[in-house]
């Protein structure tokens, strides 16, 4: 009996021996086929907002300062205040004898020496084209073709309340010669905002005016300026002898 009993027991141990073989853990995944967790980036608790480009906004025109006539102007008293000044033209024709157009290597034809509209002689019918009191613009010359029109710009020295400015000119048909169809006045204070005071068109008068004559053409304003700037459209030759402001 007792050795019935030692060798059920042996079977016994060996079986739970083979039980415990049988119930090894499965092997764990191959360690080089495991996924490492991502690395999450931490967050702040203030997170910076994404930095965004403001929309390109088109920039505000700059509108011209509003005209307002200077108080303090001084009143000219009916005189001539441009008598006696100083003025810049614009280029001058030079005339080719040969093919009477523009020639840069020639003289100016009827030149202005910066006196001829400020010395305070009014030329008369009696002066023809000829005559020393008159200078003349083309508009075939390069920068009035280019510009569409020529220029007289002057320093008055004060600012003066103007109310008239008169260009005296000369009409003679047979020999090219007519006024200008417009002018425009400009005026400044400083120099650098300039406004428009008045535009005279002369288009539909030319026909009438006289011939073999000199024409004041007169421009009513009111304005204080102490710079002038004068812009005259003609065409063919436009002779001019004095200019008054007053």
């Amino acid at each position: 009996m007792k050795k019935i009993a030692f060798i059920l027991a042996l079977v016994m141990v060996f079986a739970v021996a083979l039980v415990a073989c049988d119930e090894t853990p499965a092997e764990s995944s191959n360690p080089a086929t495991e996924s490492t967790p991502a690395e999450s980036t931490p967050v702040d608790d203030e997170s910076t907002p994404a930095e965004s480009t403001p929309a390109e906004s088109e920039p505000e025109e700059e509108s011209a300062p509003e005209y307002v006539k200077n108080p303090d102007a001084v009143s000219t008293e009916g005189n001539n205040v441009a008598a006696g000044k100083t003025y810049e033209i614009s280029e001058q024709f030079r005339m080719s004898t040969e093919t009477w157009g523009w020639d840069e290597t020639f003289p100016v034809s009827y030149p202005d020496e910066n006196y001829e509209l400020t010395d305070g002689y009014v030329p008369t019918n009696d002066d023809a084209y000829s005559a020393a009191c008159w200078m003349a613009f083309h508009n075939n010359t390069p920068a009035q073709t280019e510009r569409g029109y020529a220029t007289i710009k002057m320093d008055l020295g004060e600012i003066y309340e103007l109310s008239t400015i008169v260009l005296t000119s000369l009409k003679d048909t047979a020999s090219g010669i007519t006024c200008p169809y417009k002018i425009e006045y400009l005026v400044s204070e400083d120099g650098e905002n300039w406004y428009s005071a008045t535009v005279l068109d002369i288009t539909a008068d030319l026909e009438g005016l006289a011939d073999n004559a000199a024409h004041t053409l007169t421009a009513e304003v009111d304005v204080t300026a102490r710079y002038l700037e004068i812009r005259l459209t003609s065409y063919g030759w436009a002779f001019l002898g004095e200019l008054e402001v007053k």
